[in-house]
């Protein structure tokens, strides 16, 4: 079996010491997460089409569009964004930015606004598609392509990653293997922030 061992035992009843900057004793991570236009579509010649979550029906599958889910992304991408992107700017706030590469080169002023504010980029996936149902060869070239088109819409390369919910056994590895992550949520394990760089076999 390929992947991390499993630990079931973590830091028991020592944590190791850590503090947040200037004393802070809560801390608040505000995540934008933009999927628009990388999702499953019959239009992206994919053999099922997204459904909205909230609601257990799939509704319209391949041949046919699902124009009720394609408005609810649409709207993210024309709307939501800028109505999320307006607060951010008014309040001076940095937002940590989970996006998927494919959503970004189809909107690249959404783009230009993470670059202009310099916010956190966190690697999301080339698209909003599922890791472990994917070759190992397939996974890291679509992780490449990403990184790839971060550095040429954004100008860097996203220092932390987010999978579609959950990882594969190899996300880990491909990470590490291609230069690291300073911080990697594919596993929800992690007891307490390290500020470590990941490794291939812990988060």
């Amino acid at each position: 079996m390929s992947g991390p061992p499993r630990d079931l035992v973590g830091y028991g009843r020592r944590p190791p010491a850590f503090a947040w900057p200037d004393g802070a004793r809560v801390v608040v991570n505000l995540v934008l997460v933009y999927e628009e236009g990388a999702e499953y579509s019959v239009l992206a010649g994919d053999a099922r089409n997204d459904g909205w979550g909230e609601y257990p029906d799939p509704g319209p599958q391949p041949p046919r569009r699902d124009l009720g889910t394609e408005t609810h992304y649409e709207y993210g991408s024309r709307a939501g964004v800028w109505r999320l992107a307006r607060i951010y700017d008014a309040f001076g706030v940095p937002v940590t930015v989970s996006a998927c590469a494919q959503a970004l080169e189809l909107n690249p002023e959404v783009a230009a606004w993470m670059r202009e504010r310099g916010h956190d980029l966190l690697g999301h996936g080339w698209r909003w598609t599922e890791p472990w149902t994917q070759s190992r060869e397939e996974e890291r070239e679509h992780l490449l392509r990403a990184i790839s088109t971060f550095e040429r819409v954004v100008g860097e390369r996203p220092l932390g990653w987010n999978s579609r919910s959950c990882p594969s056994e190899h996300t880990r590895e491909l990470l590490v293997e291609e230069g690291g992550s300073s911080t990697t949520r594919t596993r929800p394990t992690t007891t307490s922030p390290t500020g470590r760089r990941a490794s291939a076999s812990r988060c």
